[in-house]
């Protein structure tokens, strides 16, 4: 039956690798009946990669004001050209991380709204999404929200983000899965571990082309790279304290902070490997979602008394404010910048070195036309000038 997939995430589980391989790959998806189609709407800083965007993304009226008229507008649009490209593929396929957190938000509907406009026109919706353990997907969120998106940077402390953020939206995924299931049905959705031991052929590329009933071959292209990486150690700590700087609302100046820190992050990291959570807090954390997890892996994943995650924590240091370190990585973070900013220095005074060179020589050629022009308005001075010459060569 014809199918439209819709990968919903959730954030921080390689959705911008997926993305990127199915935006790449379109043409080999296209010979197998599939399409991972390009609507090219421009929603700011929202990769154009993520073409299921227009089902939650925000759009304005001439004064700035949101329009819900304009996003619903929208989404019937699309939904359209969705219909037409079923004309011609089996499988059309959607990808937005932030649908995870927005259908129960800004688009409680959502899902109403998807399976009516399939059943009027004849094909499935099957819903793909990846989870991680609730203490390891807050921390990432948390961290990914310090490295910053523009207009949003935190500025919390991890202990005050997890007093304010909103775990029923986030973290309780089995009651978010049988909001889904009651519209699309249970058999239409399909959950997988963000575990790499998990992955078919332990490979995200290779796990997400099965969960779309595909299997890797050498037709596919990956584009080698590391998208999303996180800040570890006190970079973090670095990074959460500057977002308060205006200046960090530019977005040049935001990717130079940025850089900065990730030259070092790794090295922070060794001398101070550190977790958000103590071992005593993420277990008692997760207690809180061990039995909607337990029915995620019986229910969804057909494993009858299994476990959705290792419940294994590592006892592992909790990062405090006042580390040992925190000098040292500040020390790190002033000779970056410095080192930065000399390179730069050093890279503008070649270029400047060479203008002149080039303004010189273009000084010497205008000069010469002048010269030149002189001469031709003087003919005895340009016949006498001549014959100097030949005297000098003795002609």
């Amino acid at each position: 039956m014809k199918t439209l997939h819709i990968h919903i995430g959730t954030p921080k589980t390689a959705t911008t690798a997926i993305q990127k391989f199915c935006a790449d790959n379109n043409p080999v998806l296209n010979r197998k009946g599939y399409c991972y189609p390009d609507f090219s709407f421009d929603y700011g800083r929202v990769g154009k990669a993520r073409n299921g965007h227009f089902l939650i993304g925000f759009l304005y009226d001439e004064d700035g004001n949101r329009c819900v008229d304009k996003e619903m507008q929208r989404i019937s649009e699309v939904m359209q050209k969705i219909e037409e490209l079923f004309l011609t593929y089996d499988h059309v396929i959607l990808s937005d991380e932030d649908i995870w957190r927005f259908m129960d938000e800004d688009r409680t509907d959502l899902w109403k709204i998807l399976k009516a406009e399939a059943d009027r026109v004849g094909y499935q919706v099957h819903m793909i999404v990846y989870f991680r353990r609730q203490d390891q997907f807050l921390t990432s969120n948390w961290n990914q929200n310090v490295k910053g998106r523009i207009g949003t940077l935190c500025e919390e402390l991890f202990d005050d983000f997890l007093e304010k953020v909103d775990k029923d939206v986030r973290l309780n995924y089995y009651e978010k899965l049988e909001r889904v299931a009651a519209v699309i049905g249970k058999e239409n959705i399909t959950v997988r571990r963000f575990d790499k031991s998990k992955f078919v052929n332990g490979s995200i590329h290779s796990d997400f082309l099965s969960a779309i009933g595909l299997a890797m071959t050498d037709e596919y292209q990956i584009t080698k790279g590391i998208w999303n990486l996180s800040l570890y150690g006190n970079t973090h700590e670095i990074k959460r304290a500057v977002n308060s700087l205006p200046a960090l609302g530019d977005p040049g100046a935001q990717k130079f902070i940025k850089n900065r820190l990730m030259e070092f992050s790794n090295v922070s990291s060794k001398q101070y490997p550190c977790e958000m959570f103590s071992k005593e807090e993420a277990e008692a954390f997760l207690k809180n979602y061990e039995e909607g997890n337990r029915k995620v892996a019986e229910e969804y994943l057909h494993e009858p008394g299994g476990e959705l995650f290792d419940l294994t924590v590592k006892d592992t240091e909790k990062w405090q404010k006042n580390n040992r370190y925190m000098d040292e990585d500040l020390a790190r973070f002033t000779a970056s910048v410095g080192v930065y900013l000399q390179k730069e220095y050093e890279d503008l005074k070649k270029e400047n070195d060479a203008l002149k060179k080039e303004v010189n020589r273009l000084k010497r050629d205008v000069e010469e036309l002048f010269q030149f022009r002189e001469n031709a308005k003087h003919p005895f001075r340009t016949m006498l000038s001549h014959i100097k010459r030949r005297f000098k060569k003795g002609n």
